[in-house]
């Protein structure tokens, strides 16, 4: 007799589970930059155009299917269609790789978390991100030497994965409730991001009627 199948405690939990997978690098760094450059607020109406036409129609078909056949994305769309399984193992696959290279990403994030205490990056925060923490050799034949912190941040990372992976989606649940909302909180209440100059010019790229002319008064 198969183990009954784990749930998620509330749905709000599940939501920010699902906010934390969709939401990433592309999402806070990309598509401000695309956006920016592909017409600034233009750039919006086929970006809305394909969010309502394709975008939210297929995240509705694939919650419907995994609410009606209660399996995992290999066993569900197996079901719809034995021919459909592949699909499945095919999205599996792209997450495993995202995981991979973000955990990466996270172990940078855990150093520059030390970094930030004294701001050893300096002056020149590229140079020190380049030459002094990855240490980027002269090319891809020339491996170079282990690079300890980076390894003690990727170690930090597993470990933090498999810990909250353990327990199952009892333990996900409670973690999502913090990991997923303190960064939007940092990042709105950034010192820096409210008084950084550029700003504005981002306001006015994607809202291009700011820059219109105001009216004097008589």
């Amino acid at each position: 007799m198969s183990e009954p199948r784990e749930r998620w405690q509330s749905r709000t939990r599940f939501i920010l589970a699902a906010v934390g997978c969709a939401v990433g690098l592309g999402n806070v760094w990309r598509f401000p930059y695309v956006a920016y450059t592909s017409g600034g607020g233009a750039f919006m109406i086929p970006y809305i155009v394909a969010l309502v036409t394709a975008g939210v129609p297929l995240l509705v078909l694939e919650y419907a299917i995994g609410q009606r056949y209660q399996k995992a994305a290999p066993g569900a769309l197996k079901s719809v269609n034995p021919k459909m399984e592949w699909v499945g193992w095919w999205a599996a696959g792209v997450s495993m790789v995202i995981v991979v290279y973000y955990a990466v990403i996270m172990a940078w994030a855990c150093d520059y978390l030390v970094y930030s205490f004294r701001l050893e990056w300096g002056r020149e925060p590229g140079k020190f991100f380049l030459e002094q923490f990855l240490k980027v050799s002269s090319g891809p034949g020339v491996t170079g030497e282990l690079n300890l912190p980076v390894f003690a941040g990727l170690l930090a990372t597993w470990l933090a994965i498999y810990w909250t992976l353990n327990r199952g989606i009892e333990r996900v649940g409670k973690v999502v409730l913090w990991s997923v909302p303190i960064p939007l909180i940092l990042l709105l209440n950034s010192r820096d991001s409210r008084n950084y100059p550029s700003r504005r010019i981002g306001r006015d790229r994607l809202l291009p009627y700011t820059r219109l002319p105001q009216v004097a008064r008589p």
